[in-house]
């Protein structure tokens, strides 16, 4: 939502006192808005739908000394069975993209994947393709540096528009990013936008290239997960070993139960067929343990814990 009733809306920085301006939902669940299915609730969820509600709403929470965790598409947390005791932002309704001029737009963080791509190929703009089927949004992509195929977010990011009180533009070397992780998941703060570097590229083209990464991302597993747990892990060598792989290297594909389990298919996606979020983190662990002692390895979470465990 790239457009709204300003004046009707700033009422909301008045000191929170028209904070109720904002959507809010007193019955939230993590369990019904991330793809583990788990989790349960939190103090209080607002659902900004424009850059001034977001800023509204963390400012007012942080102004009254309260955990704030930001939630965008909910494809890489896990929380915890008894909730987050603090004030979930969500992301969804936060909305749009602007194409700024030759090679440039900028997108809103709750901004989906799949939307930000027709959005491109309807207007022949290539060069993100290779995030075709990722189950997030775009501030949260942005956060943890997501990607496929050996291509990472970074490479497009120009610049990311970001509240901590106060509006802060971070230039795409401010953002520090490395692998899976970038400055922004080191402060508190809420992303608002992101301005991507794009270019020219026949529609045609584009939706081809979509096709084929939707067509490799259709061999990973189906049910509940949060895709990939672990971090690959660098070698000494500076080159990347599958998690997935080291896993299955210890024999512990299909480790678990019925309710949750390591994928067979894929060892480093763990499945939630009806399990609580403590199991999940109990086999996370349990797999962890194994790993570093048959070999030595250390496996780092990619997966966000979310309130106590």
């Amino acid at each position: 939502m790239l457009s709204y009733n300003r004046r009707q809306l700033e009422l909301c920085l008045r000191a929170g006192k028209n904070i109720s301006l904002v959507p809010a939902d007193p019955a939230f669940k993590f369990s019904e808005h991330t793809t583990y299915g788990l989790g349960g609730g939190a103090s209080r969820a607002y659902f900004p739908r424009n850059l001034i509600e977001a800023r509204a709403v963390f400012g007012y929470a942080r102004s009254r000394g309260e955990k704030i965790f930001v939630l965008g598409g909910g494809s890489d947390v896990l929380a915890s069975d008894g909730g987050f005791g603090g004030v979930v932002i969500g992301t969804q309704k936060l909305t749009g993209v602007l194409r700024l001029g030759s090679g440039k737009i900028f997108c809103l963080a709750g901004t989906k994947i799949s939307p930000l791509l027709s959005y491109c190929q309807k207007h022949w703009l290539g060069g993100l393709e290779y995030l075709a089927g990722i189950p997030a949004t775009v501030g949260g992509v942005v956060c943890m540096n997501g990607g496929a195929g050996g291509k990472y977010i970074s490479s497009n990011v120009q610049s990311v528009l970001v509240f901590n009180g106060e509006d802060v533009v971070l230039s795409a070397k401010d953002c520090n990013f490395t692998y899976k992780h970038s400055t922004m998941r080191d402060i508190e703060c809420i992303i608002l936008g992101v301005v991507l570097k794009v270019e020219p590229s026949e529609g045609s083209v584009i939706r081809s290239r979509i096709s084929e990464r939707l067509a490799n991302r259709w061999t990973l597993p189906k049910g509940r997960s949060c895709g990939c747990v672990f971090k690959n892990v660098r070698n000494g060598d500076g080159q990347f070993i599958s998690a997935g792989k080291i896993v299955q290297d210890c024999g512990l594909a299909g480790f678990g139960d019925a309710r949750v389990f390591v994928s067979p298919e894929h060892c480093n996606f763990i499945i939630n067929n009806g399990g609580s979020a403590r199991e999940v983190v109990c086999l996370i662990d349990k797999v962890k343990s194994i790993v570093k002692q048959r070999t030595g390895i250390e496996l780092e979470e990619e997966v966000v814990r979310v309130g106590e465990f």
